[in-house]
């Protein structure tokens, strides 16, 4: 069975759901069955065995790249949880040296606050459950971000060299940025980089509305009277979800030497304010 070549490692909310969408559509490249496998973090899958994870990737005569994005695989140093199983490094290492990696990084304040909606948005907590109330109940909010913990823990498993790592801000969210990032990545990955995929300026995984996240955790009788409510009020700032100042500025505090650590394993500055 033929074996993955590359993978995506991460992060969410970062942009990998598009960047998964754009990489499946080039004909040289085979893909998992779904973007996510969620094979070496997870120990039920993992239990599977590597024959059963080489079975599911899409092998063509024409393939020459195979992988799949599995943003939960960078989260390899952290909190253990009931559906993480830490150190997907060691176990990706020890399967397959040779890999070539994808990662992509944003603001980890913003990524914090993304992910912060995501979990409410799938009703894990309510509206009225602050950011940094949040992060006690779901570690992956904050450890996701630690930019340099994560990044040293893959180092010590996979040479520099073996890593394309984009900036959302940079390389993803632009529209100018998209083609020319896609190119760099298809080179990375060793396919033919002159293939444009459809849909390039799409947006993946659009955040619900604060309106429709107060109506999940609403009651009956409360979202009886919402649905009256015409679709452009909806929108307006009365039903923002606030996120208070003193809990950025906490992870914005907490995330500065990780930045740091960042900066000095890639030798690159990141275009993040984390004052902001």
């Amino acid at each position: 069975m033929p074996a993955p070549t590359f993978l995506g490692i991460g992060v969410q909310k970062c942009g990998t759901t598009w960047l998964a969408r754009a990489v499946q559509q080039h004909p040289q490249v085979a893909t998992g069955a779904t973007k996510e496998l969620q094979f070496f973090n997870h120990r039920e899958a993992y239990a599977r065995g590597l024959g059963w994870y080489e079975e599911q990737f899409r092998v063509r005569r024409r393939t020459r790249a195979i992988g799949e994005f599995t943003p939960n695989y960078w989260w390899t140093v952290g909190t253990t949880t009931a559906n993480n199983y830490l150190d997907s490094a060691g176990r990706i290492a020890d399967a397959y040296p040779d890999l070539r990696l994808v990662v992509c990084l944003r603001h980890p304040v913003d990524r914090a606050v993304s992910a912060y909606f995501h979990h409410m948005r799938a009703g894990r907590y309510p509206p009225s459950t602050g950011l940094l109330e949040a992060v006690d109940r779901y570690p992956d909010v904050r450890e996701f971000g630690d930019y340099g913990t994560q990044l040293a823990a893959w180092l010590r498993r996979f040479p520099l060299d073996r890593f394309l790592v984009l900036v959302y801000e940079d390389d993803i969210r632009p529209d100018a940025a998209k083609l020319p990032t896609l190119r760099r990545v298809f080179t990375h990955l060793g396919v033919r980089p002159g293939f444009e995929p459809t849909d390039l300026t799409l947006l993946r995984n659009q955040r619900a509305t604060h309106f429709d996240i107060r109506f999940r955790h609403a009651s009956p009788w409360q979202q009886r009277a919402m649905r009256a409510i015409p679709p452009g009020v909806r929108t307006s700032a009365r039903w923002t979800i606030p996120v208070a100042y003193a809990d950025r500025a906490a992870l914005a505090d907490h995330f500065r030497p990780e930045v740091a650590r960042l900066e000095g394993l890639l030798g690159r500055a990141m275009p993040w304010d984390l004052d902001a």
